[in-house]
């Protein structure tokens, strides 16, 4: 069911016109740059939009520090993250999406930031999130299941990819907001 739903998803996002495509994400940069989440944030996740995610790059500037996710060396973390600046040079990873080179020293780990902004297939309003099925920020963020509250997650995702209802995995860590192009929500965790 699930591979049903990433398939057609997928696919929406691929058939979006480029002028759709700009608009939204242009969109819901803003609803997340009037945000309060996002104005005290110092340390942002970030990431880089492939095949049609919703494009957060208009969201960038100077008092606030951008951090790039990559394919952690270490299977059990998923990802780590490394700042972006303007001399940061890439290279794509294993499935074709730009990361920044880094040596070991320049690691940032995802309990260090504020704010992240998290790619995705689907989401329903209760914060749970549809990925491309990798795990990769779910084992990223799986201190979060413990309580904690940093960094908060911000699924960035168009309209159209919300769903009714999504039955969440054991491993699944939920998202504390979303943002598309018509509103934030915020998720009321019990």
């Amino acid at each position: 069911m699930k591979d049903e739903i990433r398939q057609r998803l997928r696919r929406q996002r691929a058939e979006l016109p480029i002028e759709s495509f700009n608009k939204m994400s242009s969109t819901i940069a803003k609803n997340v740059r009037e945000s309060e989440e996002f104005k005290n944030a110092k340390k942002i996740g970030f990431y880089h939009s492939v095949r049609g995610e919703a494009n957060p790059d208009s969201l960038k500037n100077h008092d606030k520090h951008f951090f790039l996710p990559v394919l952690s060396r270490n299977l059990d973390e998923g990802l780590v993250f490394i700042e972006l600046n303007d001399d940061t040079e890439f290279e794509n990873n294993k499935f074709s999406i730009p990361e920044p080179v880094y040596d070991d020293d320049k690691i940032v780990f995802a309990n260090t930031l504020d704010l992240v902004l998290v790619p995705l297939l689907g989401f329903d309003k209760n914060g749970n999130r549809l990925g491309m099925g990798g795990g990769f920020y779910d084992r990223c963020f799986a201190f979060k299941k413990l309580g904690n509250t940093k960094p908060l997650l911000m699924g960035y995702a168009y309209d159209f990819q919300e769903l009714d209802c999504l039955d969440p995995e054991s491993w699944d860590v939920g998202l504390d907001m979303i943002a598309t192009e018509s509103e934030i929500i915020r998720v009321n965790k019990v």
